[in-house]
């Protein structure tokens, strides 16, 4: 897992959390993600509440996740598959970089 998030570009800090808030969900949701995952829900229900498997990661990796990055995927403007109030995700326009840091800061 480390080194798929070193091979996308993320920083060791960064990578942290990450191992962090998937190996917390694993712990405290692996029984309704599986049953998710058994019988196909959906990631939203009809009434668009998250099924079960993303409520656990909700209610019990997003807020230390949140914590310590300042932000998720919906403050940082990043939609994913899973279907959130438009009002929730905030617009922010996304500037790309592959390239090194070159600043006085980061050499």
């Amino acid at each position: 897992m480390r080194n798929c998030l070193l091979d996308l570009g993320f920083t060791l800090p960064c990578i942290t959390i990450w191992e962090w808030n998937m190996y917390n969900t694993r712990r405290l949701c692996l029984k309704p993600c599986l049953w998710n995952m058994l019988i196909q829900e959906p990631n939203n229900r009809a009434d668009g509440s998250l099924n079960t498997c993303l409520q656990c990661d909700e209610n019990n990796s997003v807020p230390i996740f949140k914590y310590y990055c300042g932000r998720t995927r919906r403050s940082s403007g990043i939609t994913s598959a899973i279907k959130r109030p438009a009002g929730s995700i905030y617009k922010m326009e996304h500037c790309y970089w592959y390239g090194p840091l070159q600043s006085r800061y980061y050499g």
